[in-house]
């Protein structure tokens, strides 16, 4: 198993191939396990690196910790004890949140991202939001991981974790199948904000009462092979991990974001998504507005919480977005496009 301490903690990871870094930031169910496929596939031109959240996977449980300010600062330090100066990211659900807030602090050390199934809600007053700019918001911002003195040792065969040599075993014998502020102890712990624009907490937890086990219930059933892939880490969840990373999340703040950062983005969501509900138009050309060749709108038929398990060719779209300079020549059939009213 591949770990690094943050402070008292052990976080584990696991990376694979060389070249331009890309890390991968997993949702509220599962954990670096289900980006197996994803990290084969970018091996060849990328260093991968997937990393279980805190709460999730291998990682430390440790509920002082599972705001969603403590899983960004996981990820600026793992960045930082690595040395990793830039880096694609690439987020699922609750990585998609950490990614874009990371992205929010340090924009010119993401050069692209891709989220995926992630919050994108109407907060009810897109109409007069869109009649202005939004103003850049205030944060406290840490200062900037310094760049590493030397490159990373690359991975090979011998220096691969035996989580990560199993796993690879494991995937391949089953070939052919479908594939702010630093918050103190208690401020962690405190009540999530239940406000009006926290559609999430209130999706999830109000009305869908989800838990980790739930969660699977409502992306794949029983009889599907994802189910019982995603099922090994059921146990490893800790479910106040979930509700914690949902505190003070504000959708409008969530659209508004997005709409600022500068890099290329895609966003992929599926069309039958049951955990969080895909986007609707007024959403899209809200994100969209004045920026359409930088933000890339990706709707799939069929799909739920897990494009890159569920859609054959979510491999090709990343890969293609990683590798395109120009991101408005990508030939994306199932983009959004955006209508003349």
């Amino acid at each position: 198993m591949s770990a690094i301490s943050i402070g008292e903690d052990l976080i584990h990871y696991e990376v694979l191939g060389r070249g331009r870094p890309v890390i991968l930031l997993h949702s509220w169910l599962g954990s670096w396990r289900y980006w197996i496929p994803t990290m084969q596939q970018l091996k060849i031109n990328y260093k991968v690196y997937a990393i279980d959240l805190y709460g999730f996977g291998d990682s430390v449980k440790d509920p002082n910790k599972y705001s969603l300010e403590h899983q960004l600062r996981l990820l600026e330090d793992f960045v930082e004890k690595l040395g990793i100066p830039k880096m694609a990211l690439v987020g699922h659900g609750l990585g998609a949140l950490v990614a874009v807030e990371y992205a929010r602090r340090y924009e010119s050390r993401v050069p692209r991202m891709l989220i995926s199934s992630a919050p994108l809600f109407d907060p009810g007053d897109l109409d007069s939001r869109a009649t202005i700019l939004p103003k850049v918001m205030a944060s406290v911002r840490r200062p900037e991981p310094p760049r590493s003195s030397g490159a990373a040792p690359e991975p090979t065969v011998m220096s691969m974790s035996s989580a990560m040599r199993a796993a690879l075993a494991e995937h391949a014998s089953r070939k052919g199948t479908p594939t702010s502020t630093t918050l103190s102890g208690s401020a962690a712990k405190k009540t999530p904000d239940n406000g009006a624009n926290n559609l999430l907490f209130k999706r999830l937890i109000e009305e869908k009462k989800v838990t980790p086990q739930k969660l699977l219930d409502m992306c794949f059933n029983r009889t599907e092979p994802e189910y019982d892939k995603l099922k090994f880490d059921v146990a490893k969840t800790d479910e106040r991990a979930i509700v914690s990373s949902l505190t003070g999340f504000d959708a409008g703040e969530m659209l508004d974001t997005l709409r600022r950062l500068s890099m290329p983005i895609v966003v992929v969501h599926g069309k039958n998504d049951d955990v969080i509900e895909p986007p609707g138009d007024k959403v899209w050309h809200y994100l969209t507005a004045d920026k359409e060749e930088s933000l890339l709108p990706v709707l799939l038929d069929g799909v739920r919480h897990f494009p890159m398990l569920e859609y054959e060719r979510f491999f090709r779209l990343l890969n293609d977005f990683l590798d395109t300079p120009d991101v408005t020549k990508l030939e994306i059939k199932e983009r959004w496009k955006r209508r003349s009213h």
